[in-house]
C-alpha cells in the first residue's frame, strides 16, 4: 500500500474551468495551498491485535459483488465545481471498477485492485488512484491492513480506531457508533493530512449512504449513493480495457 503524488484537483477541473490549474492534491504543498486539516485520530493508540482489527474490518469487506449507482458526484475547490454521475462495481475482496460521466460530455473509467491501478482511461483519475485507500473508505470498505504494517488500535466511548503505518505514510480509520453510522478515514505523512474521508452508513445496512473525501488544498469530492445492487453479478469483461 503505497500514496503517490499526483496533481489532481486542477487536472479534474482544467478543462471544466477557465480559471485552469489551482493546486497540487499530492505530496508536497504548492504556493498558495494552505493545509486547513486537523487530525481525526484519537490519542491513545496500543498495539493492535491483528484479528481483531481483521475482524472490524471483515465485518464491512461485501461478501458478493455490488454494484453502487453514484448521483450526484461533485468535486469542488476554490475555482468552482464539476458534477455528474457514476457506477462502481465491486468484486470481493478488493477489486473496483469506477466509470464516470461529467460535464460536456466527459468520461473516464478506471479499475483498482486495492490501492492499485490495473488500468485508467483518462489522467483524471489519477487522484482517485492515489488516494484510493480512502476512496474504498469512503464506500464504508476500509482496505485490510498489509502484512507488513505497524498496526494500532484503540476502542474508546462509541468508536473504534485503528493505524497502519507506512514507511512514509500513516492511515488512521474511525468507526463511529454502535451500530456504525459512520466510518472516517485520513492518510498523513510527515505529520500534515493529506486527505481525509467521512462516509455516513446506513445503521442498517452497513451500506454507504453518502460521502467526501476532503484534501489538505482546501478541495473536495463528495458523492450521493442513489442505489445499491447486492444482487447483481459481473464476468471478467469487466477488466478489461475497453
Amino acid at each position: 500500500m503505497t500514496i503517490r503524488g499526483t496533481k489532481f484537483c486542477g487536472t479534474f477541473l482544467r478543462r471544466y474551468l477557465s480559471r485552469g490549474y489551482i493546486c497540487a492534491t499530492g505530496l508536497w504543498l504548492v504556493v498558495g495551498c494552505t493545509p486547513r486539516l486537523g487530525s481525526i485520530a484519537p490519542h491513545g493508540y496500543v498495539p493492535a491485535d491483528r484479528m481483531v482489527v481483521q475482524g472490524w474490518i471483515g465485518g464491512m469487506t461485501p461478501s458478493r459483488p455490488r454494484q453502487y449507482e453514484i448521483r450526484p458526484w461533485r468535486f469542488r475547490n476554490e475555482a468552482g465545481s464539476a458534477a455528474g454521475r457514476a457506477v462502481i462495481r465491486i468484486v470481493p475482496p478488493d477489486s473496483m471498477r469506477f466509470d464516470y460521466r461529467g460535464p460536456f460530455g466527459k468520461s473516464g473509467n478506471v479499475a483498482l485492485v486495492g490501492d492499485s491501478a490495473l488500468w485508467m482511461t483518462s489522467d483524471d483519475l489519477q487522484g482517485l488512484v492515489t488516494y484510493a485507500p480512502l476512496f474504498w473508505t469512503a464506500l464504508g470498505i476500509p482496505l485490510a491492513p498489509p502484512d507488513t504494517v505497524a498496526l494500532f488500535s484503540l476502542v474508546g466511548d462509541g468508536f473504534r480506531a485503528w493505524r497502519y503505518i507506512l514507511a512514509q505514510d500513516t492511515l488512521d480509520f474511525v468507526l463511529q457508533g454502535s451500530p456504525a453510522k459512520r466510518l472516517l478515514g485520513e492518510i498523513r505523512r510527515q505529520g500534515q493530512v493529506l486527505a481525509q474521508a467521512r462516509v455516513e452508513l446506513d445503521t442498517l445496512t452497513g451500506l454507504a449512504l453518502e460521502a467526501r473525501i476532503d484534501f489538505y488544498d482546501v478541495s473536495r469530492f463528495e458523492f450521493t449513493v442513489q442505489s445499491v445492487d447486492t444482487l447483481v453479478s459481473f464476468d471478467e469483461t469487466i477488466w478489461r480495457l475497453q
